[in-house]
């Protein structure tokens, strides 16, 4: 949807227009909440766009308004606010919010925000450090492995960086692809 964000937001937002329709139509409790549920996961659809697009303030309003909707959500659309705030160096916001996520992520997802944290403060060494941890626990963390290298590129190693630009895309994908 990248290249179609108005078609694709239409059409998410269409969906999100029924389901209010269906909501209003009255349903059993349990009914209800499956649609409760289903709307959630398109408006975080939309928010993902939104910030594909650009628009990352709305988008980060989206996951607000889910998070309140959806207590079972919170603390991964918590974790995705904070890195939203880093990547438009809203720092001092992303860091407030990754406070309160203290306990509440694996180690993985821990590094990876620390990654971002310090991407957001310029410390490319740092952050490679925590991206390269996160592969560690997980060698199939596209997302810090790709992040680490582009680290490495801003710390002016390319050849490493290729190579881990290259490790990361290789193991994403699908082993019968490699």
């Amino acid at each position: 949807y990248q290249r179609r964000v108005r078609g694709a937001l239409d059409r998410l937002y269409g969906l999100v227009y029924h389901l209010d329709q269906v909501m209003l139509a009255g349903l059993a409790y349990i009914q209800e909440q499956r649609v409760v549920k289903y709307k959630s996961r398109v408006l975080v659809e939309i928010a993902g766009v939104l910030a594909s697009a650009g628009s990352v303030q709305p988008a980060i309003k989206i996951l607000k308004q889910v998070r309140g909707a959806q207590p079972d959500l919170h603390v991964p659309l918590t974790n995705a606010i904070v890195r939203l705030y880093f990547h438009v160096g809203n720092v001092a916001r992303g860091e407030a919010l990754l406070g309160e996520l203290t306990g509440s992520l694996t180690e993985e997802q821990a590094e990876v925000n620390e990654g971002f944290r310090c991407i957001a403060h310029g410390d490319y060494s740092e952050a490679y450090q925590h991206f390269s941890r996160a592969v560690a626990v997980n060698p199939g963390n596209t997302i810090a492995g790709i992040n680490g290298a582009v680290c490495l590129l801003y710390m002016g190693r390319l050849g490493d960086s290729i190579l881990q630009f290259e490790s990361a895309i290789k193991s994403s994908l699908h082993p019968t692809l490699v």
